[in-house]
């Protein structure tokens, strides 16, 4: 395969035969801007028998505006995509690649997004595959870490990173979850979701389910009846939304319950707050919005008070 620019094979570093069958892609997108579909640059690590067997990399023409942040970021300019390819073009290789395959990013959410929404503004042909966020792997595996990032995984498992370089940053995605696998024992990525109660995501070209971890059948949950009724959050009743920077959907539930909330898998009349994940920020700042932040809007609207809270402002009425 190839996708352009800065090709290049890694080294192969072999799992233990037990995880022979660990097959699957690991992708990372750079943006030119905060709006996803703004793609400037994407990278690949195929991982193959539980080695990766090819890392490779192209810069895109985003045909949209730089941010400075992203620049600064990244560090992608407009003058470094003159000649790229356009989003189209890539796709017609990338496609093949990604169709019915497990596909892992780091942080899943962002990185998917910015594929649908490309994929979306140039009108191509959707494609089905399962989704996995090697971020979420990582805090299940090695939860004593202080950190998540890249950066910090890199370091602690001695993976090369030259960060927002996108076909370093998906080897090293790649890297995070062949060392999840083998730090957790497992025989393979399904044997992993299945100790963990993770359920991966699923595209489609007409539909996406996201990524969860928790098993996505966590229910309604009441809050507990000792709690302490001056805490800001006892007797409220709280919905989630988005994916979350500082914990799964499963710890933020056990969280609130702790200080007498109640868990609410939907939002209804009945309900006193929607959280909205950080992980999402970006995505939800451009104006897209999940069925519960439409459904709440709505409920405002006739007169049902309901906060919409960002999961910062969640997290300090936690340490509150």
């Amino acid at each position: 395969m190839d996708i352009g620019l800065n090709r290049r094979r890694s080294a192969p570093t072999p799992l233990p035969a037990r995880t022979d069958d660990v097959d699957f892609v690991a992708i990372d997108f750079e943006t030119a801007n905060r709006k996803r579909e703004s793609v400037c640059s994407v990278g690949l690590a195929i991982v193959s028998g539980g080695v990766v067997v090819e890392r490779t990399s192209t810069l895109i023409n985003p045909d949209s505006e730089f941010s400075p942040y992203n620049i600064a970021i990244n560090g992608i300019r407009p003058e470094d995509v003159v000649d790229a390819p356009y989003f189209p073009e890539v796709w017609e290789i990338l496609a093949p690649v990604l169709v019915d395959r497990t596909v892992v990013a780091h942080v899943a959410t962002f990185d998917l997004g910015v594929l649908r929404q490309a994929v979306a503004r140039y009108e191509l042909p959707g494609i089905s595959m399962r989704a996995l966020c090697s971020w979420r792997l990582a805090r299940k595996t090695w939860q004593t870490f202080p950190s998540f990032g890249l950066g910090y995984l890199s370091g602690q498992l001695g993976l090369p990173l030259d960060h927002h370089e996108a076909g370093s940053d998906a080897a090293a995605a790649a890297g995070v979850v062949l060392a999840a696998v083998r730090e957790s024992g497992a025989s393979s990525l399904a044997d992993m979701c299945d100790r963990y109660g993770f359920t991966p995501g699923q595209l489609t070209p007409d539909s996406f389910v996201g990524v969860a971890a928790y098993g996505g059948d966590l229910r309604n949950v009441t809050g507990a009846e000792d709690a302490d009724p001056d805490h800001p959050l006892y007797g409220r009743r709280i919905c989630f939304t988005g994916a979350m920077f500082s914990m799964t959907r499963s710890e933020a539930a056990a969280r609130i319950v702790e200080f007498g909330a109640d868990f609410k898998s939907g939002v209804s009349a009945q309900t006193d707050m929607l959280v909205i994940g950080d992980a999402d920020f970006v995505q939800f700042a451009d104006g897209t919005q999940t069925g519960k932040m439409k459904k709440a809007a709505a409920l405002r609207e006739d007169g049902v008070e309901i906060e919409i809270m960002a999961e910062r402002d969640f997290v300090a009425l936690l340490q509150s």
